[in-house]
């Protein structure tokens, strides 16, 4: 069974970004499929991180490894994410996101996801 749209957000926004967010990265990765094929660019440049080239994964624990080493940065740079517009079907997706600074600057970036038994099998996030 595919998921529904509000699932797709459900899984994106609530248990990956809202983890991301609160620091809790293993609520973050358990949103990802076990051989997930994330790829990610910077979008917000902070503690040395710059808009580079992408960083590329293919398991969940590679991912909660990066995410997990980042906690204390990603907290002082107090950034959040959140998607904006979301087109949805068939388990394949892409939506346009935010990401907003203490100040509520925004930053815009584009992501292409994909579903498989509940969790993101795909993830591929570039700036715009």
């Amino acid at each position: 069974m595919t998921a529904t749209r509000d699932e797709a957000i459900n899984l994106i926004q609530t248990t990956y970004y809202d983890g991301i967010d609160s620091g809790d990265m293993v609520r973050a990765a358990s949103a990802l499929a076990e051989d997930v094929d994330w790829s990610h660019a910077q979008v917000w440049a902070h503690h040395g991180f710059a808009r580079a080239e992408p960083s590329g994964f293919s398991s969940r624990a590679e991912v909660q490894d990066f995410l997990s080493a980042r906690v204390e940065q990603l907290a002082e740079a107090k950034i959040r994410h959140r998607i904006d517009t979301m087109v949805y079907e068939d388990g394949k997706g892409a939506f346009l996101g935010l990401v907003e600074g203490p100040g509520g600057e925004t930053k815009p970036f584009f992501v292409w996801f994909e579903i498989v038994n509940g969790k993101i099998s795909r993830y591929t996030l570039r700036p715009l």
